[in-house]
Parts: structure tokens; sequence; C-alpha cells
């Protein structure tokens, strides 16, 4: 599939902007298939990333929605059972050695990585919830539009090692704090804690 920039971080994209997705359905063992629910026109569910409704896909995990973009990758429209990244790497997680955090950066970017970065990202967007909003800076999101270029990367898996990722994200931050703009309330500090808090425990960093 294509990979498909989502929407603007942190600007939400309008649940207009969100094109009509394709019919999915499950292969159930009777005699005809039951058509997956469509897309909801309610606004009862919302998006977990950006928190808009409309064109949403369920994933068959956990039962929460995601608009096609604004997952990371984008969602597998004609998969089923198609699972969100989130639960993805639920059902990988376990005991793992313990390395340095220069062999982790020195890891090739191999199907594993692949998904941990992804979910770090993913991670990244989500983690802007109401409980941050009041230390939010609407000032810092020039410093931050890096992290898009970085997603449509990601998604396009032009990265070879892990190193080339977390130095995206960590040169986007570091943009941010060296600029005017950024004081120790804003949202971009305390997101850039939470990624590298998240870096550590994912890839069993020591």
């Amino acid at each position: 599939m294509t990979a498909v920039l989502g929407p603007e971080w942190p600007q939400l994209k309008k649940s207009s902007e969100h094109p009509p997705n394709p019919k999915r359905t499950h292969t159930v063992p009777v005699q005809s298939a039951l058509p997956l629910p469509e897309p909801k026109p309610e606004n009862s569910e919302q998006c977990e990333i950006c928190q808009y409704g409309e064109n949403l896909f369920l994933c068959d995990t956990c039962l929460k929605y995601y608009h096609e973009d604004c997952h990371l990758p984008p969602v597998e429209t004609e998969r089923s059972p198609w699972s969100c990244t989130f639960c993805r790497m639920e059902k990988t997680e376990g005991s793992q050695q313990c390395l340095r955090e220069p062999e982790v950066l020195a890891r090739q970017m191999g199907p594993e990585e692949q998904l941990k970065c992804e979910f770090l990202l993913l991670k990244f967007y989500s983690e802007r919830g109401t409980d941050m909003m009041p230390h939010y800076n609407y000032r810092c999101k020039n410093d931050l539009m890096k992290m898009n270029e970085i997603k449509k990367k990601l998604c396009e898996r032009g990265y070879l090692k892990v190193e080339g990722f977390i130095q995206g994200v960590r040169c986007s931050f570091q943009k941010h704090k060296a600029s005017r703009r950024c004081n120790g309330l804003c949202l971009g500090i305390i997101l850039e804690a939470k990624f590298e808090q998240n870096f550590k425990k994912v890839f069993a960093v020591q």
C-alpha cells in the first residue's frame, strides 16, 4: 500500500477531510460471509489518534477505532481480521535481552524494529490527551512539523537502521528546545520525556 501522510501534528484533521473508506468483510465458517462494521457516521466513536469521528476502521483485537491515515502504518483496509499497531506490540511483548543504546541504534530495520518504531511514533501522536492540553503551546507547531516527515519516511520504510529514526525524532525535539518558543511547561517537553521513556522500554535499553 502506498503510504499516505496523516493529519499534520498537532493540528487535527477535520473529519470531512477523510475520504470514504472501502468496505471490509470477515471470512466466517458459515454459509455466507458477514459484513464487517462499516465506518460509522455517528460521533459516538472517535479515532484513538485524532479524537475525531466518521470514516473509522475498527481494530478487531481491541475494538478501538482509527482513521486510515491516522494509524501508522496506514490501516490495511482489505485485511480481515485487522489489528492495530498497539495490539500487535502487545502480542510481541515478553522477555528480551537488555542492550546498551549504541547496540540498539546499530540494529538493522527488520520487521521487529520497524514495528517498534511505528509503535513509538504512533504513541507520540496519541499522547496529546486532555490532561496535557493546559501545557500546550501553539507556537511549538512549526518546530515539531518534522515529525510528519519522519512519519512519511517510516511508512515508506526509508530507514535502514534504528539509529536513523531515533536521531530524526531527537533532532526535531532538539530544534524545538533551542527555539525561544520553548518553555518548561510546553507539550513538546512533556512528549520528549515520554518518547525517551517509551524508547528505553520498547527496546529494553539498559
